[in-house]
């Protein structure tokens, strides 16, 4: 099976960017905060690279350079990564086909699944950043297939940003279930924590994969 993994919210956990503000010297209440702002510009493509990422930092902050990567640091660098989501990928990664597919800047998800082993796993990385345009912008989804007519799962906490648009290209819906979202309809499958997926897979006592 082809497996569409979500990164944030699913693989990781990152912290709240406001957390880290202080790194920088601004207000963590500013209103559109700066540091969304450069993710953002990163994320949909605007800049290329983190070295324009923390030029455009640093331009809208004032902080220095070296502010800005300790800031990078904190932030999107280093991410909460449970270690035994690295078990779990290892064996997902021995019977199906992963794609790991993200709002995020490449290089950024590169770095953090090389610290922790896991970047040979998936077989591509399907990201905002290359793409240029966010979930749940459809080009994604499209990018994500196989050439094949293999069955696609896709695996995520947000249900109306992201799998309501997979299920539109056959993708079956994976719902990591998430107390701050109510989706608009029933998911195809539910599971509790991203530990669950491979007694899912495997249809132990779950609900089967159409």
């Amino acid at each position: 099976m082809y497996l569409v993994l979500d990164y944030g919210g699913v693989i990781v956990e990152h912290c709240d960017e406001r957390e880290q503000a202080h790194v920088l010297d601004v207000d963590p209440e500013t209103d559109p905060y700066p540091g969304w702002l450069a993710y953002f510009a990163f994320r949909d493509g605007f800049v290329q690279n983190t070295a324009d990422y923390v030029d455009l930092l640093s331009t809208l902050t004032e902080a220095s350079h070296e502010a800005c990567h300790e800031y990078l640091e904190k932030t999107w660098l280093d991410p909460e990564f449970p270690e035994e989501h690295v078990g779990i990928l290892r064996e997902l990664a021995t019977d199906h086909t992963l794609v790991l597919f993200s709002n995020m800047a490449r290089p950024w998800i590169e770095t953090v699944l090389s610290e922790h082993g896991v970047l040979d796993c998936f077989h591509d990385l399907v990201v905002s950043s290359d793409l240029r345009r966010p979930k749940p912008h459809p080009k994604g989804y499209y990018e994500c297939l196989p050439e094949d007519d293999e069955r696609v799962a896709f695996v995520s906490d947000e249900y109306n940003e992201d799998l309501m648009m997979g299920e539109t290209f056959d993708m079956t819906s994976v719902w990591i279930e998430n107390d701050e979202e109510t989706p608009y309809r029933e998911p195809d499958v539910r599971v509790s924590t991203f530990s669950d997926l491979p007694d899912v897979l495997s249809g132990n006592g779950h609900t089967p994969f159409r």
